[in-house]
């Protein structure tokens, strides 16, 4: 841990106990508001290849697709990627879905990649997937990653129709990422408490119905579900908790790649592409 950190951490539980609410505020505003980084060298090539293009005012996506295949035997993919992360950093997996025949679409969600915005979460990331659907029609697959696996499998209840789903790495529960969050930077349980019921202020809606474990209706959409057993960041319990809610599920696990090493796995890349070619 660094210094840094280890300093923001004990100032936080000092906070907590004195200021509860303003700590949790303050926390809230800093958790909603993702880095941006500059672009690889391999992600600069990954954009050169692809048609960069807008959904809406705010939302920029990319599109890669095969030269062997015309656009009227194209099968369609999102991606969706996480976190602090845009949509080249999935350019991994998209030679192996091109090769299937896949014109893959990626977005950048909100305050995200080329995106427009400051403030992004997880039901901006939700409406973000759906808008990418009501604009570009249904898609044969979505592949989601971190968060954007989470928003994805979430989106589900909410209108998202596909013929295959690809969730790596995904949390489960909106809830549970922003409990997981608090105690990282060391908020206690009041502080805690109220930065979720800020979070549900500022968006509109609970944490706690953004689950995809909570979906009425059983999923029977086909779908693969991958974790790495040692993710730190996102537990593999995320993934798990929602296998009983799909009919057709296949569970991938992983060891040794941690949270984002797995996008570059040729065990993962191989294993996703077996299953769409199924």
């Amino acid at each position: 841990m660094s210094l840094a950190l280890a300093t923001y951490r004990l100032k936080n539980r000092i906070f907590s106990s004195i200021l509860p609410s303003k700590t949790a505020h303050r926390t809230l505003n800093r958790f909603i508001r993702p880095r941006r980084s500059e672009l690889k060298e391999w992600e600069k090539q990954a954009e050169a290849k692809g048609n960069r293009f807008k959904l809406n005012d705010q939302i920029s996506a990319i599109t890669w697709s095969s030269e062997v295949h015309s656009d009227a035997s194209e099968k369609t993919l999102l991606l969706v990627h996480g976190w602090e992360s845009r949509a080249t950093q999935m350019y991994g997996i998209v030679p192996k879905l091109l090769e299937l025949g896949y014109r893959v679409t990626a977005v950048d969600m909100p305050a995200h990649g080329h995106s427009g915005g400051d403030i992004a979460h997880a039901p901006a990331f939700i409406d973000t997937v759906l808008l990418a659907q009501d604009k570009l029609g249904k898609f044969d697959a979505v592949v989601g990653h971190s968060m954007g696996a989470g928003a994805s499998g979430i989106a589900l209840s909410h209108g998202l129709q596909t013929e295959k789903l690809v969730l790596i790495s995904g949390p489960s529960s909106v809830e549970n990422v922003l409990r997981r969050f608090s105690r990282f930077v060391g908020l206690n349980q009041k502080a805690t408490e109220k930065f979720i019921s800020h979070a549900e202020e500022l968006v509109g809606r609970s944490p706690s119905d953004l689950d995809t474990a909570k979906m009425s209706m059983p999923v029977s959409t086909p779908t693969l579900v991958i974790h790495d057993a040692l993710d730190r960041e996102v537990p593999i319990s995320e993934s798990q908790r929602i296998l009983a809610k799909f009919n057709n599920v296949e569970f991938f696990t992983t060891e040794g790649f941690g949270h984002r090493k797995i996008l570059k796995a040729d065990s993962v890349k191989n294993k996703i592409s077996h299953f769409l070619n199924d």
